[in-house]
């Protein structure tokens, strides 16, 4: 993956991860995901990941959160799931103008930016 493309995927990564944090549930599905999405997205950002150890790594999250919205019954809010539908989309296909508008049209609704 290029690096203009895993730079936009880590800033999405960090929004999902801050909105997961946010959502009003504790169980411990919730709580082990919230500990492993901090850990991991912290280490994509702290030691620059590039190339393919950089789409490993978003493999392994990716593989992991499905696997807990599939068997364990992870539930994401509106936000989250949108965060979460594009990281999966900006992950299987090259980043083009649909995803940009959908994405300036997700992060807008909240007042956040998206600094890369």
């Amino acid at each position: 993956m290029e690096y203009s493309k895993q730079k936009l995927l880590l800033s999405i990564l960090i929004k999902f991860e801050e909105s997961f944090s946010h959502q009003i549930n504790e169980s411990a599905v919730n709580q082990e995901m919230e500990k492993f999405l901090k850990q991991s997205i912290r280490e994509l950002s702290e030691k620059q990941f590039r190339g393919s150890l950089f789409d490993k790594k978003v493999d392994q999250i990716i593989d992991k959160v499905n696997d807990c919205r599939t068997n364990k019954k992870l539930v994401f809010n509106d936000y989250t799931g949108q965060l979460w539908q594009q990281i999966l989309q900006i992950k299987q296909r090259t980043t083009s103008f649909e995803t940009a508008y959908s994405l300036i049209d997700i992060l807008s609704t909240k007042n956040t930016s998206l600094k890369l």
